[in-house]
């Protein structure tokens, strides 16, 4: 039996991160240095600017771009290209099949990663959309589905694939407020349910606080880790509670202090 004094081995672990992508007429450096960890089950936000380089680690934990420095492990494996082990979904609505229904999305890509039957692949299906509240849309086509509908079959979908990682890359931002906030409540619940591990890409103070365990905050461009912030729930209660106010202040007080940052 492991003591409670056992080591902490991290789940995901990005070290000295360096990411670059090229232009017509420059190497543009997104990261420089970037190091942290996530714990299975955690939900990591990574906060920051727009062009801090927030969904440029998201690409490269997904194995979509190779790091110019440093490394990405999951499970104490290296990362070299993408894999069903992380699944990933986008700020765009447009990630469904649009020739096939809602429950259709989801029986096709337990089929395709997994092999299952139909039969057994349009079971589980429906068990998660009843997970994400859609079950009467199961034959609707998404271009009948609302915005918040789709990054709900989305989701499904990447539970579907039993990935131990949900990468998120600012999935709600354009959504109206009050559809916004109903998703963010429906993820938690979700997480609630399943402890799926999350990494969460927000430019937002108040999603990150929301939804995450820890907060990444980043640098303007080129990203560096500024600094690091628990989330505890269990204190704040709610975003009433002056342990809210106190962390959404220290949070912005650090942003604005090197940057122009829109809340």
């Amino acid at each position: 039996m492991a003591g409670t004094n056992a080591p902490y081995r991290p789940f995901l672990e990005v070290r000295n991160l360096t990411l670059q992508y090229k232009t017509a007429r420059y190497l543009i450096t997104a990261t420089d240095d970037v190091s942290f960890d996530v714990a299975e089950s955690d939900r990591l936000i990574l906060l920051g600017p727009s062009g801090c380089g927030k969904s440029t680690i998201l690409k490269a934990v997904g194995g979509f771009l190779k790091p110019a420095g440093g490394s990405i492990t999951l499970g104490g494996s290296g990362i070299k290209k993408p894999g069903a082990d992380r699944a990933i979904v986008f700020q765009e609505f447009d990630q469904l099949l649009p020739w096939k229904t809602a429950l259709e999305n989801i029986v096709f890509a337990i089929r395709q990663t997994r092999g299952a039957g139909k039969a057994e692949a349009e079971e589980e299906a429906k068990v998660l959309l009843k997970k994400v509240n859609l079950s009467s849309f199961a034959h609707t086509y998404p271009h009948a589905l609302s915005g918040g509908m789709k990054q709900r079959v989305a989701i499904a979908r990447c539970l579907a694939l039993k990935s131990k990682i949900i990468l998120m890359d600012e999935p709600f931002a354009s959504l109206d407020a009050l559809t916004r906030q109903k998703m963010q409540e429906e993820l938690l619940e979700l997480w609630a349910d399943t402890k799926i591990t999350l990494v969460f890409v927000t430019h937002s103070i108040d999603e990150a606080i929301t939804l995450g365990t820890r907060i990444i905050v980043l640098s303007p461009h080129p990203g560096k880790v500024v600094c690091e912030f628990p989330v505890d729930w269990s204190q704040i209660n709610s975003k009433n509670h002056p342990e809210y106010a106190g962390l959404k202040e220290r949070i912005t007080r650090i942003l604005f202090r090197d940057m122009d940052f829109v809340i």
